[in-house]
């Protein structure tokens, strides 16, 4: 597909730093959710921690009946900047108690993620350039982000919702991937927990990955790597699946699949159609914080978990080193021409 080039960024700044390249997405229908055999997956992934779909079930045939653009990758460190040079603008980790870094050389696995001051988009903990994807951003500061752009473009660019994050992740694939269902071809189109960090931090990912952990044998990140640095999937869209989680538009309820299919016979399900599905306004458990939609897994996530249906999820102004975001840009200018 021909790729269109939003030169919304521009600065002196070396080349892909400055741009955001936006991918078309066709509207269309696909099946979302994971609508496999859980037997068969943990075959495929004998060595890795047990999952858990509820969350990703019953799968359904969703529509999604607009046209829309992608980010092609992840908004990087040197976007977000431009955004901040521009508007002066402090996250919410640099106005709080600062980000979830991670501290490696913690002897207990469970302290070695905490909240510190120190950590921000600025500083994740680890070394960054501009072309890699920030992180350290909460999902207040990725709409502040959206707001500026759209603004400056006069076109609406906004989160994607989860359904359109997972139309636009599969691509047309409907295995466990975008790639299919071989969980070491990830190494090829994603950053994900492998045999380089595990060499960095002994003991970090064995306790979750498959197989090859040796240092030469994964993707070679040990943390964030460049955007576009594997293989895009068949829309030209890249790091879908790991590197960084994503924040979606969606509020997150677990049950969230079943409750969409509400009323409608068992028997009916898979012939039922349900169009541009959004999360819900609130739950009972949104009273204790506005908790979001997080998508395609991260640096520190094994492949197991970088599936094109699995849901993770976040508090709105939390945010933490294995999390970023893309935008969507919708076809019609905002003043509707």
């Amino acid at each position: 597909m021909k790729q269109i080039v939003l030169a919304c960024l521009l600065g002196t700044a070396q080349a892909g730093v400055g741009e955001i390249t936006f991918v078309p997405v066709p509207a269309g229908e696909f099946v979302q959710g994971f609508r496999h055999d859980e037997r068969l997956f943990a075959k495929a992934h004998p060595y890795s921690t047990s999952q858990n779909f509820k969350s990703e079930k019953p799968a359904h045939r969703v529509a999604i009946s607009k046209k829309y653009e992608l980010s092609k990758t992840e908004v990087t460190v040197g976007q977000f900047r431009k955004f901040v040079d521009a508007t002066g603008y402090r996250t919410d980790a640099e106005k709080g108690r600062g980000a979830l870094g991670f501290f490696p050389d913690r002897k207990n696995h469970v302290e070695r993620f905490e909240v510190n001051p120190k950590i921000t988009w600025r500083d994740p903990g680890f070394a960054q350039n501009e072309n890699h994807p920030v992180v350290c951003v909460s999902l207040r500061d990725a709409l502040a982000f959206c707001e500026w752009l759209s603004q400056k473009e006069e076109r609406m660019i906004r989160l994607p919702t989860e359904a359109e994050w997972e139309h636009a992740c599969r691509a047309g694939s409907e295995g466990w991937y975008s790639w299919g269902t071989d969980p070491d071809l990830a190494y090829q189109f994603a950053n994900v927990a492998d045999g380089a960090l595990e060499a960095a931090h002994p003991g970090t990912t064995r306790f979750q990955r498959a197989v090859k952990l040796g240092a030469s044998e994964g993707d070679r990140a040990v943390y964030t790597a460049e955007v576009g640095s594997y293989r895009p999937n068949a829309l030209g869209l890249h790091d879908l699946h790991g590197n960084v989680w994503e924040w979606c538009h969606d509020r997150y309820q677990e049950d969230h699949y079943e409750r969409l299919l509400d009323g409608v016979p068992r028997q009916e399900r898979e012939k039922f159609l349900v169009t541009d599905p959004r999360g819900p306004e609130t739950t009972a458990q949104h009273q204790y914080g506005d908790w979001r939609v997080l998508r395609g897994g991260s640096w520190f996530t094994a492949p197991a978990y970088v599936r094109s249906s699995a849901r993770a999820y976040a508090e709105a102004g939390e945010s933490s080193c294995y999390t970023g975001f893309r935008v969507l840009r919708e076809s019609l200018k905002l003043t509707g021409e």
